[in-house]
């Protein structure tokens, strides 16, 4: 599965939904940030956004055009949602350690999503390709 939403509200929702309709199945999510000042300005709840999850990978942020911001970094965001209690969160520097990522951790019959308003989309589509 992929979808676009990128703002912690989003992310809780579509998690959640997924979670009702799939109660039986691992949820492995692989969130791309989008813009470092939405990773900057929403960081606390972003660190809360990912419980629904049972494995998450997380990816560079997508800068849509935005310079980097000092101190803001995906590998940030993973350690907050880390300390935040998340069981099972990992940062993959680039799509192809987080492609390598995602073909260790799956299991027949899991659900895969690609969360991101970004190009995180065409991750999923190198995993539909290798499957």
């Amino acid at each position: 599965m992929d979808d676009y939403g990128h703002h912690p509200t989003e992310i809780m929702a579509t998690l959640t939904a997924i979670r009702e309709s799939y109660k039986e199945k691992r949820l492995v999510v692989v969130f791309q940030p989008h813009r470092y000042t939405r990773t900057k300005g929403l960081f606390h709840e972003f660190t809360r956004s990912f419980y629904q999850s049972d494995v998450l990978i997380v990816l560079p942020i997508y800068a849509a055009s935005e310079k980097k911001i000092k101190g803001v970094s995906a590998q940030c965001l993973c350690d907050g949602i880390r300390e935040h209690g998340h069981k099972d969160v990992s940062y993959a520097p680039d799509f192809t350690q987080g492609l390598s990522m995602i073909t260790h951790k799956i299991k027949k019959g899991d659900i895969v999503l690609t969360l991101g308003a970004g190009d995180i989309y065409r991750l999923g589509e190198k995993l539909i390709d290798l499957l």
